[in-house]
């Protein structure tokens, strides 16, 4: 098979999860033959060197510094080069827009087209207008249309593309892996925490709800718990807002905001509780990461976060905007933390269970056969 992985700018959430996939599959599948086509800026993630090294082959035109329609063409070249030692059995692609854009050279090099699905455009695209909503609808709709076989990241996604537009036949759910070399095995520094710790994890943006975060801590400080801090951790277009939003909630000086970090394993280690607040979430991989580590999670009960904690048991799951829910199942955990802690302990395990990357490889393998047979 050959997985092409775009690179220009960095590489996606969605291209790092499939790379996590194709980790479990040179893991568990030894006679599978992986070649990777991707720029040298992939090289920069550490992911990306760990397949190479498990034996995947990294097709590396030199195309970083070309502009956007010469980069895709680049990485269309560098895929139709792959023939000349034959053709592949399945393509992958990690996004719509790179399957629609080298569709073309795909068919040519490939019997199967495979999609990995991480969003629904008809949401993420609601405030976007004109010529850029109609373009992403198509881009999407034309992706599904003409891919072999789809893997959605969640049963959630699944279902409401198949309820909006069809394909239930090449629809599978291949929920994304999490690294569990970099999640499970990293410990909190001495000294680290202070209280009670919460953490976020986001991209500083609406959907991410982490505003119901931050009101959230306000709700704990008029109750009294005056020993609970929040570190945030990433960047985005509300960095400005929701610092000046503590400020306004008396909850700036219990708030650490981070900024981008690749050391994110570090900040869940350190954590008591990890928040995931969203108001969309097509899978929820903080969620999952938090399990890998151990930590209850307190999550909004939308999209795939609901494959992911079961509530009372491995986290507990409150309704999107509802920022007092959210503090009282905070409160719950701080009052019991034997409770918190078996939670983390059975999230783990069911982490394991469901989203080692081995385990997500089964499925996806059986994508491809399937799609092969069809």
């Amino acid at each position: 098979m050959v997985a092409v992985i775009p690179a220009r700018g960095g590489v996606s959430g969605a291209s790092l999860a499939v790379v996590h996939m194709l980790l479990g599959v040179a893991s568990r599948f030894r006679r599978v033959e992986m070649v990777v086509v991707t720029s040298h800026e992939a090289l920069s993630f550490p992911a990306v060197r760990r397949l190479r090294g498990r034996g995947a082959y990294l097709a590396l035109p030199r195309i970083r510094a070309l502009p956007g329609p010469l980069y895709w063409l680049g990485l269309a070249a560098a895929l139709l080069s792959r023939l000349r030692h034959g053709r592949f059995d399945v393509v992958h692609f990690s996004t719509p827009k790179a399957l629609v854009l080298m569709y073309p050279a795909a068919r040519i090099v490939a019997r199967r087209v495979v999609l990995s699905l991480e969003g629904f455009p008809p949401y993420e695209l609601e405030g976007v207008k004109g010529f850029r909503r109609v373009l992403g609808m198509f881009t999407w709709y034309a992706a599904l249309r003409w891919a072999d076989a789809v893997a959605a990241c969640s049963e959630w996604l699944r279902q409401i593309c198949v309820r909006s537009v069809g394909f239930g036949e090449k629809l599978s759910t291949v929920h994304n892996p999490v690294d569990f070399e970099r999640f499970a095995h990293t410990h909190a520094e001495a000294g680290a925490g202070y209280g009670v710790r919460l953490a976020v994890v986001a991209r500083l943006d609406h959907v991410k709800g982490v505003d119901m975060a931050l009101r959230a801590l306000a709700v704990l400080r008029d109750g009294g718990f005056n020993d609970v801090r929040l570190v945030v951790v990433g960047d985005g277009p509300e960095a400005g807002r929701l610092r000046d939003m503590a400020g306004e909630l008396g909850v700036d000086g219990f708030v650490e905001f981070a900024g981008f970090r690749h050391d994110v394993e570090r900040y869940v280690a350190g954590s008591d509780i990890v928040l995931v607040p969203s108001r969309y979430e097509p899978f929820g991989m903080v969620a999952a990461e938090a399990a890998a580590a151990g930590k209850p999670v307190v999550a909004s009960r939308v999209g795939g976060l609901r494959e992911i904690v079961v509530d009372g048991e491995t986290g507990l799951l409150f309704n999107p905007d509802d920022y007092i829910g959210l503090a009282e199942k905070i409160i719950t955990l701080i009052r019991d933390d034997g409770k918190a802690a078996e939670m983390g302990l059975k999230g783990r395990a069911r982490a394991g269970a469901l989203f080692a990357p081995e385990k997500v490889a089964e499925k996806l393998v059986r994508v491809y056969l399937d799609a092969l047979r069809r």
